[in-house]
């Protein structure tokens, strides 16, 4: 792992991704809307990833400046993949998307929540659960149907069901949901943002991820220099699903 150097960072509209010199790419959800653009940058330290030690510039992933905090946990994504192929036999993984695990698993009983507006998961839900919970940062993505962040704390331990996206890992809001979520039958985390190695989240509750692994990274680097996001680079990445080793 030392050897390893970044090759690449872009910070694209949608995502951020980082390429390793091993050929592995990480990305992790921009968060545009929660960093503060100052002077026509996002942060002091734009040109200067490239070619640096991956594990320094995944330990960005502990920083409280969002925008950095988005490049480490790309680059963690990155570096997990070595260790995930090395050390497969450490989890279940099959192919396939989260949501339709998900919602085949939530029933008319279960009060369900999202953190986040999982669109395509609220979707297939909706109507057939008990309740269904949305809990949203950005206040542009807020209506009279999805809840504000600030009433997780009363409203999320009566779920049955809670699903996560990634990006509570660089807004750094993942332990505060997961200790909430302990009474949750299923705890789930999905999107890019959550290609971690996973067994420290099982650890801590998480009974499923879903998140992708790239397989044609300039592609990828391609889409998101040209403002892309989820459904253009669906071509050139693969859907996984990865579960604790005994739900195999």
């Amino acid at each position: 792992m030392d050897e390893i150097h970044v090759s690449r960072v872009l910070y694209g509209l949608s995502f951020c991704g980082v390429q390793i010199s091993t050929g592995h790419m990480g990305l992790c959800h921009s968060l545009l809307n929660e960093i503060e653009v100052r002077c026509c940058k996002i942060f002091d330290k734009s040109g200067s990833f490239s070619g640096s030690h991956a594990l320094d510039v995944a330990e960005l992933s502990l920083s409280a400046d969002v925008g950095e905090g988005v490049v480490g946990v790309a680059c963690l994504n990155a570096l997990s993949q070595i260790v995930m192929e090395k050390h497969r036999d450490s989890f279940t993984l099959f192919k396939g998307n989260l949501i339709d695990y998900i919602a085949g698993r939530a029933g008319k009983q279960d009060v369900v929540a999202l953190i986040g507006h999982i669109k395509p998961l609220a979707e297939k839900i909706k109507g057939k659960v008990k309740e269904l919970l949305i809990f949203e940062r950005n206040p542009l993505e807020r209506n009279e149907n999805i809840l504000p962040e600030e009433v997780m704390k009363e409203e999320l331990p009566r779920a049955d069901i809670v699903v996560a996206t990634g990006s509570t890992i660089p807004n750094k809001t993942i332990d505060l949901i997961l200790n909430l979520a302990t009474g949750a039958r299923l705890t789930c985390l999905i999107g890019p943002s959550a290609g971690l190695v996973p067994n420290p989240l099982f650890k801590r509750g998480v009974k499923a991820i879903g998140t992708i692994r790239v397989l044609k990274p300039s592609e990828v680097f391609r889409i998101l220099g040209e403002g892309g996001g989820t459904p253009h680079i669906k071509p050139y990445v693969e859907f996984i699903n990865l579960f604790p080793k005994k739900n195999k």
